[in-house]
């Protein structure tokens, strides 16, 4: 049996760490160099990963003051507001309520009316949107005044990839507004009456929208609420509704890429 120092024994306890003892030198050298080097790895890779995601959007919803805006309402096949704007052209400007809940009935006793509504915009790449308040005198006719809708240019049979969005998150009420994550939401927006929209890529990296609407004129078919949030080709007829691409397409016309 090999006798045990007391100079050994003193060597030997060294390295062992004790919470009200000072801490031994070589774990002591050890933490000097390993915490900062975990701490800026970590930063690293947060860096890397960051700079990974793609951008949520330059889409914007200005809360802070109500805006109002004057033109003829359409209600189906979701509620929309065509307004002039100051070239004179017509344009569309979607109509939601607060939530996840699109105008519905309350824009059919407004239909083909010229109307005064009031809300809060949200925009992204020029598509518009007015959240109402939630108040009656929010949307109120205008007498004496006739807008006319927009006529619907049909431009023919197109075959689209991208995304079921729900228009009032991509737009601007959430930042990212799309993909896996934010499927259950997009559901449950489209699913009370949120307009859905297909975004597609174009040749320069930009995006197209496409509002979606069934082949009779109204909102989609239930059945196309699986595909929300997933990457799908949509085969459908495109028109031009002063200025917003409509697509009308079948639940039979949409596959899951």
């Amino acid at each position: 049996m090999t006798d045990i120092t007391p100079s050994d024994r003193g060597r030997a306890s060294d390295e062992l760490y004790v919470g009200y003892l000072r801490v031994p030198r070589r774990q002591k050298v050890f933490l000097r160099w390993a915490v900062p080097t975990t701490l800026w790895i970590a930063c690293g890779l947060s860096f890397v990963w960051a700079r990974s995601q793609h951008s949520p959007g330059e889409g914007t919803w200005d809360t802070l003051k109500p805006m109002t805006l004057r033109g003829v309402i359409v209600a189906r096949p979701y509620p929309i507001l065509f307004t002039r704007g100051v070239d004179g052209e017509m344009g569309a400007v979607l109509l939601v309520e607060m939530g996840k809940r699109g105008l519905g009935e309350r824009a059919v006793a407004f239909d083909s009316k010229t109307v005064e509504v009031t809300g809060w915009p949200l925009e992204r790449d020029g598509r518009r949107m007015l959240e109402i308040e939630p108040v009656e005198s929010a949307v109120v006719a205008v007498a004496g005044e006739v807008v006319d809708a927009p006529r619907v240019e049909r431009l023919g049979r197109v075959a689209l990839r991208g995304e079921i969005v729900d228009s009032k998150c991509y737009l601007g009420a959430m930042k990212p507004g799309e993909g896996k994550t934010h499927k259950e939401c997009a559901t449950l927006c489209i699913r009370g009456g949120i307009p859905p929209m297909l975004v597609t890529g174009d040749a320069g990296g930009g995006r197209v929208y496409y509002l979606l609407r069934d082949a009779a004129g109204g909102p989609i078919d239930p059945a196309l609420h699986a595909l929300i949030a997933d990457p799908v080709e949509v085969r459908g007829e495109l028109a031009s509704w002063g200025g917003l691409r409509v697509l009308s397409v079948r639940a039979e016309d949409v596959r899951r890429l």
